[in-house]
């Protein structure tokens, strides 16, 4: 894969840990959850300012592979990859390491919707999309017209 848009390190704790002293699976979506948070905020922006704005992002779909077990006191590496994006959904890819060795392949999926859970369609002038669109490379296409969305919208609205 190519360069990661982001690395968040972390430690498991052991209270991540089961009866065996194996970090349980559960807590392989809060770790991925902590480098998009890291992500946003590396980015001058968090959870907290997009939701101020309007703009929330559940989680649709995730999946995660192991591949080996991590314990207490491990440092893990989490590579956070921003896959696929729209102005409507993102995608990510991580990978989790610890000392070297793969641990995890994992992958989430998110929409952008209001806080009544309707859609929501990031404005290509938006901070947040331009973010994403240099996460994943991609190249933000101007508005055929010149006009944005959200002027596009006003105008079409009694």
């Amino acid at each position: 894969m190519a360069t990661p848009a982001h690395v968040e390190r972390l430690r498991v704790r052991y209270s991540d840990t089961d009866a065996q002293g194996i970090a349980h699976h559960s807590n392989y979506l809060r770790w991925l959850e902590e480098a998009r948070i890291g992500w946003l905020a590396a980015l001058a922006s968090d959870y907290r300012q997009l939701n101020a704005r309007g703009i929330h992002i559940p989680l649709t779909a995730c999946a995660c592979t192991f591949h080996r077990s991590v314990g207490p006191g491990d440092l893990l590496e989490v590579r956070l990859w921003v896959t696929t994006a729209t102005r409507v959904r993102a995608s990510f890819a991580y990978e989790v390491w610890r000392d070297g060795a793969l641990v995890a392949t994992a992958s989430t999926a998110h929409a952008f919707v209001n806080a009544a859970g309707a859609p929501v369609r990031l404005a290509r002038e938006d901070p947040f999309w331009r973010a994403v669109c240099a996460a994943t490379g991609a190249a933000i296409a101007p508005s055929p017209t010149g006009m944005s969305w959200d002027r596009l919208r006003g105008m079409t609205q009694g």
